[in-house]
């Protein structure tokens, strides 16, 4: 962003603050409370007509919202809900609780303002990587000459705006933003907003009294003297642009209540806003050479399409690597084998390849597939964290090479595991030894796994994610989700998480899957049947190609004591064990139609978890009752429909109805005893009578007319 001016404008701050905290440490004039404190009249509303064209709180389309009357050419704004989620504010006239960004531009601030949730649509409160801002675009370039503002009220002074600026442009592009005025308080002592200024207008200047009539026209000269009511503008606010903009905004970076730090500690502070006005004087419209477009290309599946996986981290020991233990991996339901707990990370030795070879000899004899960890690879990188240079790869390469011409001959080999959750600094060297060995060795599959949300600020994640999948460019994408197996329960991240991964990969056309708990450790509780199920099920409904256990061993020194993992300390079978075979081997016979089908969105009923999305007028169910459950939808490529409804009780069992589109004449079940179509269940009244134990789903193909 640019900030030609925004050193002068802190040290003017610097100079014109320092009074006590009982009244605004800047220089700025009040111009009294409630509606009568605007000076009225402004760029965006000259004749003070603007009136909200429909009632925001109705979600209509933006084209249906923008007033008669406005005096700007367009409105853009953020935080904005994306298209299959919840409408929280889907454009800057929207509002799911009547308060859009649009509001501060109304001259009614008793009446109206802008108004963001920070957990519910707000992804966590404002940032310096991801600020709020309402942004207003003139057909005319002006040079700001003045602007008022007017906090909410009048309950909640901590969410007036703490760190923010008035900003211009002339593209209104994300990186050609300049300051114009910057208010970095450190607390209330540096800021015009006080607790007790409730919806209490202040003036913001690029001049003094001496220099008004030669800033502003005679017009706002005039409005402005009669407001201070003989009061005087001692001190210039901000320096004067030295050129016009078509584009202000406002921009937020943080308020008096704090924004979350990550996922796990999101509370319901939230964002609030009255008014905006901003004059100034016609200038000369500057220059902007036309942007070529980045064109994205166009994404493709990766040369190598991901099974369906059931894989496990922390499997049997060096010592206990025997075929018996992977007949029991097999009989559990497993399909493919992940590296041994005391093997993953070690370097490479020739002890270290021929344990490989032995669980690739087992696997291939119990049908199973298996990822190595090849310790080579530590040679060949280096450091992760430093991208490859040219002197760097042939060594890179022949490590890779080494290790491709061990084991890719294998039936059992699936691929290479590369690292787990090294932070954004290693994605340039790891996409490239991931693109190296999708090139030498297509038919395989490197495997890496990334970080939750609940490790990242919330909209940081998303665009973390966003440049994973187009750096790395994986086969498939892996994270792990444990916090919703806390005692008590705790889904404050697991479901945005899940819709987040999945709209992107959808989008990128990556595979994913994702790992989850079923060991007692770090306040993570002991796994019931139900539990199980749950974390399973919710994972499929959202589209995961398979589903990773946390673990399958017993692990010393991270387990809550004994606590067992799908073994216990003795290697012999937990009752999660059993559970885990259930649900495998009902999993496994919907592989093959679940690999065929795209998700096409995911929709919960009420009570509406953080992160998740409402049935949606797009949705092939219009009606979902009997409790809380989450639907996952679906379409093959021939453009069939199907549908994972999923029970999201972990203790009781539900009977739901389901209320499906005019169109859909019966069901299909997807049998979980053989894989096959069951006969088709003709709809009455458009209904679908599902029961579910608890945490259960079933996979269903709807028929049409």
């Amino acid at each position: 962003m640019k900030t030609q001016q925004a050193v002068a404008i802190i040290l003017f701050l610097v100079f014109a603050c320092g009074l006590t905290a009982f009244q605004p440490a800047c220089a700025v004039e009040s111009l009294g409370k409630g509606n009568a404190g605007l000076l009225g009249g402004d760029l965006t509303d000259p004749t003070d007509t603007i009136e909200f064209l429909k009632d925001p709180g109705q979600g209509l389309p933006e084209s249906e919202m923008i007033p008669a009357k406005a005096a700007w050419f367009k409105l853009t704004c953020a935080p904005v809900s994306g298209p299959y989620a919840t409408p929280h504010q889907r454009h800057p006239y929207q509002s799911w609780v009547g308060a859009p960004a649009a509001g501060i531009f109304m001259n009614k601030p008793e009446q109206t303002r802008w108004y963001v949730d920070f957990k519910e649509g707000g992804y966590g409160g404002p940032s310096r990587e991801g600020p709020y801002f309402t942004a207003i675009q003139f057909k005319d370039a002006f040079i700001l000459t003045h602007f008022t503002v007017t906090p909410s009220g009048p309950d909640a002074p901590d969410r007036d705006p703490k760190d923010w600026a008035i900003q211009g442009s002339n593209t209104g592009a994300e990186d050609d933003w300049t300051d114009i005025y910057v208010c970095n308080a450190k607390d209330r002592s540096e800021s015009p907003f006080q607790p007790d200024s409730r919806i209490e207008t202040f003036l913001f200047t690029s001049f003094d009294s001496a220099g008004m009539d030669k800033a502003v026209t005679p017009a706002d000269a005039k409005k402005i003297t009669a407001k201070l009511a003989g009061k005087t503008i001692a001190k210039a606010d901000f320096t004067r642009p030295t050129k016009a903009f078509t584009h202000f905004r406002i921009v937020i970076y943080s308020c008096f209540n704090p924004s979350a730090v990550n996922w796990i500690y999101r509370t319901s502070n939230s964002l609030a806003l009255s008014q905006l006005e901003l004059f100034g004087v016609p200038g000369a419209k500057a220059d902007t050479p036309n942007k070529v477009a980045k064109v994205e290309p166009p994404a493709l599946p990766p040369p190598v399409d991901a099974p369906f996986m059931i894989t496990y981290w922390c499997g049997p020991s060096k010592a206990d690597t025997t075929l018996e233990r992977y007949k029991e991996l097999a009989e559990c339901g497993f399909n493919v084998a992940f590296a041994a707990i005391d093997n993953l990370w070690e370097p490479a030795t020739p002890a270290q390849e021929e344990h490989n070879k032995k669980v690739l000899d087992f696997c291939q004899q119990v049908g199973m597939k298996a990822f190595i960890w090849d310790g080579t690879i530590l040679r060949g990188v280096g450091k992760w964290d430093q991208a490859p240079t040219p002197e760097d790869i042939p060594q890179l390469e022949k490590a890779l090479d080494e290790m491709i011409a061990r084991y890719a001959s294998h039936p059992a080999f699936l691929g290479f595991i590369l690292g787990d959750e090294m932070g954004a600094g290693v994605h340039p060297k790891l996409g490239f030894v991931t693109q190296y060995l999708l090139r030498k060795d297509p038919t395989h599959v490197p495997y890496y796994n990334e970080l939750p949300n609940y490790a990242s600020a919330p909209k940081r994640h998303e665009k973390e994610l966003i440049a994973f999948l187009k750096t790395v460019r994986p086969a498939f994408y892996s994270w792990d989700a444990y916090w919703q197996m806390f005692e008590g329960g705790d889904e404050r991240y697991y479901w945005d998480n899940l819709e987040v991964v999945r709209r992107n990969c959808v989008q990128a056309k990556t595979p994913y899957t994702q790992i989850i708990v079923s060991i007692e450790h770090m306040g993570y509780r002991a796994c019931s049947e139900g539990d199980m199920r749950w974390q399973v099920w919710t994972s499929l409904a959202y589209g995961t190609r398979g589903i990773t256990y946390f673990t399958y061993c017993h692990v010393p020194g991270m387990a809550t004591g004994d606590a067992p993992g799908l073994l216990t300390k003795d290697g012999q079978r937990d009752a999660k064990w059993f559970y885990v075979q259930k649900i495998n081997r009902r999993i496994a016979k919907l592989a093959p139609t679940l690999v065929k089908l795209t998700s096409t969105g995911v929709y919960n009923t009420d009570p509406l978890p953080i992160g998740t999305i409402p049935l949606l007028p797009e949705a092939p169910v219009k009606k979902a009752e009997g409790g809380a459950m989450v639907i996952g939808c679906f379409a093959d490529a021939a453009g069939k429909v199907c549908i994972l409804p999923v029970n999201r009780s972990m203790t009781e069992t539900h009977t739901f109805t389901l209320t499906m589109l005019d169109k859909t004449a019966s069901t299909s079940e997807v049998s979980q005893e053989t894989g096959e179509l069951l006969p088709a269940a003709a709809l009455k009244n458009n209904r679908l009578e599902v029961t579910l134990e608890a945490g259960e789903g079933k996979l269903f193909l709807l028929n049409s007319e």
